[in-house]
Parts: structure tokens; sequence; C-alpha cells
């Protein structure tokens, strides 16, 4: 019989891509992932991974028992929780991963509730991209994600996961006092080419959404300013140093000298809360999808 530990350890490999990473998320050490990856090699009697160069990665092998092994992953987890979810108390632990406007607006608000409510749950909180949040929920790194995307991604819908619109969010353009801009409610991209820029790190979802609308438009954006913090960049912006792009969901505190615009044509991104379908029973996972699916609700009647 094949062991199923090992066979986590293989799908998070799959999932982060070095032994070093399984190491962090799991715990334990290198030496410790690379010896059950080996005996893992041994008990199928298949060549699992191959060195290419430096790196070592997933055989052709090693990636179709990843396939096959996923779904099995996900019914031995239903028939654990259907075994140990039979008490009266609301407990254990959920771990999140939600991109960082809707881990402000919306998941620490709605744990904080729960908190109260359910001493003996256990939350965990991560701040994640959703093109890492995903990965990391099928491979059992997290219970659940919540996710946008300005377009309606094909990959986010699989058999094993288990969606809830949570809601829409648009672009607005923030720009300071002193930019002529601020007398028009709507403007559109290309009326932005000769501002100076302020945007997120590069390789964030809306880094790369904002600089690819740019070029649709025909221009490279003048970034002067790369923050991570959205605080920041309503300062910046504030100052009339520059202008950016922002989902409403992110300006839930309006720093004073900052004008949001209507970004034309609209561009709205779609909000998600994604579950395993075997955690889908599971009353902590019931629970804390309620509550959050409950404070968006208030965020988006009044948004």
């Amino acid at each position: 019989m094949l062991n199923t530990w090992r066979l986590q350890l293989l799908v998070q490999f799959e999932t982060l891509g070095t032994m070093h990473r399984v190491a962090e998320v799991m715990y334990i050490s290198t030496a410790t992932v690379s010896q059950q990856l080996n005996l893992l090699e041994k008990e199928t009697n298949t060549i699992l991974f191959e060195k290419i160069g430096r790196r070592v990665q997933l055989t052709h092998a090693g990636r179709a028992l990843v396939e096959q092994v996923k779904p099995v992953l996900n019914q031995l987890e239903l028939i654990k929780n259907s075994l140990s979810d039979t008490s009266d108390v609301i407990q254990g632990t959920v771990r999140i991963a939600s991109f960082s406007s809707a881990l402000r607006a919306i998941v620490i608000p709605a744990v904080s509730k729960l908190s109260k409510r359910f001493p003996q749950l256990q939350i965990r909180l991560s701040e994640m991209e959703p093109d890492g949040s995903l990965p990391a929920l099928d491979s059992h790194q997290f219970d659940l994600a919540v996710v946008a995307y300005f377009e309606k991604p094909h990959s986010l819908k699989q058999n094993d996961r288990r969606l809830i619109k949570l809601g829409t969010d648009r672009l607005m353009v923030l720009v300071g006092d002193e930019n002529p801009l601020i007398e028009h409610p709507h403007v559109s991209i290309d009326e932005l080419i000769e501002e100076n820029w302020v945007i997120e790190p590069d390789g964030t979802y809306l880094s790369e959404y904002t600089k690819n609308l740019c070029r649709t438009a025909g221009f490279q954006p003048n970034v002067m300013n790369i923050f991570q913090s959205y605080s920041s960049i309503q300062t910046v912006v504030a100052q009339n140093l520059a202008i950016g792009i922002l989902p409403k969901l992110a300006v839930t505190e309006q720093v004073d000298g900052v004008h949001l615009l209507n970004l034309q044509p609209e561009l709205t991104r779609h909000i998600y809360l994604v579950a395993r379908r075997s955690q889908a029973t599971l009353r902590s996972i019931q629970i804390v999808t309620e509550a959050i699916n409950e404070q968006s609700r208030h965020v988006f009647t009044d948004h």
C-alpha cells in the first residue's frame, strides 16, 4: 500500500517546484522530503524525478501519478472529515489564503466575529496572490482561498473545487488635487499616457494587469514609484507625485487629497471564495464560509 503522506509530499512538490519549499510548508527538513520521495519511487517502482541542469523536476510518470493521486487524497480527506466532525463543539483549524484588499475588508472582519462566537476554532490567515493561493489550496496547504480575476479564468472551475461568488469590484483611477483630470468623473486609459505612475511590485496580479492595459492602449506607463502598501500608494497620489489604479475594495479608507475617478470603459473584477469539495460538508468550513459570505454582502452593499 502506498504511503499517503509521501503522496502528499509529491503533490506539494508539483505545486511548489522545489524540495526546499515543500520542507518549509510541511515544517520538516529538506533531507526528510528527499528521503521520503526516494522511498516513494521505490514503493511505486517508478522514476518520478529527473535532474535537468541543477533543478529537479517531475518526470512524465511523476506528473501522471500526481493527477491520479489528487482525487484520492481529496476522497481520503472527505472520509476523515466525516469521521471527525461529530462533536457538538465547533473546533479545529481553518487555513485561509486571500489577496490583500479582500483580506482587510472581508476576511479579517469575518474572522474577528467568529473568534468571539467559537473560541475553540483556530483560523490562520495568509496574504497571497490568487495565482499562488489556488495551487496552494489544491495541494492542501489551505482550506479556503479568496481570489479575484478581471476576466473569468477557465482554470478556476474544476470538479474538485467549490466556488462561491462574493461580489464584483471595479477599477478606479486615483489622482491628486492638482491633477486637471479631477474635472472629469470618467477617464479612459489613453488619457493617462503623460502621467507619472505608482504601481505595485512586478509580478503582482494588479501590477501586470495595469501595465497590460497601458500597453494595449499603445504606451508604456512611466512608473516613478513602486509600493506594496495601498496607503503608501494613496499618499504619493495625494502629494501629486503620481497617479495610480486600484480596485475600489482596496480604498477602504480614502486619504485626503485623493480623488477616485471612474475608468471608462468600466473594468470589473470577480471575487470568489474557493474550497475543496472534500471540505464542503465540514462544519467549521461551512461556518467560516457563511461568515465570509455575510461580510461580503455588507461590503458590496455599501460599495
